[in-house]
């Protein structure tokens, strides 16, 4: 998951990490072609009603990508982000036109028989083809990169939580609770007293967020994450100007699983003032004041990085099955 500036782009990318994390990201993709890419038995592509001025209705059970047992849905996610997510890139390393990343498109898709979530890449890059007429070429350019390293002082990282005990779907929820999801992907939400949210992964852990759209802050928090995983987090809540998400690699060398919180600020949030705060991450002082907490911090590298260049891309017509 190496993954989603415009007005919209906060809010995208705040959705798709939520559910990326919580359904199961694949990052399994390839651009290589296959002399039959499998496809989804039933898709349809429609304009998304969703709007993205309006933070506040944010609803991750219904905005997003979302991987079930035997379907994929996607939310009101720009056609940009869809191609990130089908070859397994990131923002910063495609060259669309403009209207691929404002334009939201919604999909309902069904999976063939003995199809399962690692197969969506290759099944989202052939309905990219088919609905979007996509044609693209791939470039390869030096570029700005950012590494997650360990701090001079050292990692002052927490063990794990202990697993959550398995959770019976059939006891009656409690005032907060509700679950989200389906099958294996099925999972319970907790509305906390303070207005976060909690998301109970089991065997995964718990996920927390709670965000301050007035102030522009948010908190996120995980019981249970790998320092490559925490690296592919990152990009979702670092958005600079015109560019979508940074790239963000992991070189901390650090293995295992950890307990990690984060304050940050919320990027161009719509309606809101910039207030001149720097996008580059390293001028983020809420964010590096929680990552020197756990005893990391983010380095400026150069890179050789792959460049997807979009040579050709329709806008689908209302869609039918």
């Amino acid at each position: 998951m190496k993954r989603a500036r415009n007005c919209f782009s906060c809010a995208c990318g705040l959705l798709c990490a939520f559910a990326i994390s919580l359904y199961g990201a694949v990052n399994d993709a390839s651009a290589q072609e296959s002399s039959a890419p499998i496809r989804f038995e039933v898709a349809t592509v429609k304009p998304s009603t969703y709007d993205p001025t309006k933070p506040s209705i944010l609803d991750a059970s219904k905005h997003g990508i979302h991987y079930y047992p035997a379907r994929f849905t996607s939310g009101g996610m720009p056609l940009k982000f869809l191609f990130a997510i089908a070859y397994d890139t990131n923002m910063t390393q495609i060259a669309a036109p403009g209207w691929m990343e404002k334009q939201p498109f919604d999909i309902e898709a069904r999976f063939p028989k003995r199809a399962t979530k690692d197969d969506v890449p290759k099944m989202l890059q052939a309905l990219l083809k088919e609905r979007f007429n996509l044609a693209f070429h791939v470039e390869k350019k030096e570029g700005k990169v950012y590494a997650l390293i360990v701090g001079k002082h050292g990692a002052k990282l927490k063990p794990a939580l202990p697993d959550s005990p398995q959770e019976d779907a059939s006891a009656p929820l409690k005032p907060g609770e509700q679950w989200v999801g389906e099958g294996e992907a099925k999972h319970k939400k907790i509305i906390n007293k303070d207005g976060s949210n909690t998301i109970d992964m089991g065997k995964r852990g718990t996920w927390t967020q709670k965000f301050d759209w007035q102030n522009k802050t948010a908190y996120w928090e995980r019981s249970k994450i790998t320092m490559e995983e925490f690296a592919a987090f990152l990009p979702s809540i670092l958005i600079k100007a015109g560019e979508g998400q940074w790239k963000i690699v992991d070189q901390t060398g650090i293995k295992g699983e950890y307990h990690v919180a984060l304050n940050y600020k919320l990027r161009n949030i719509p309606n809101k003032a910039e207030n001149g705060d720097a996008f580059d991450p390293l001028g983020d002082g809420s964010l590096n004041r929680s990552l020197s907490a756990l005893g990391l911090r983010l380095e400026i590298q150069r890179a050789l990085i792959e460049r997807y260049v979009i040579d050709h891309a329709e806008k689908p017509s209302a869609d039918a099955d």
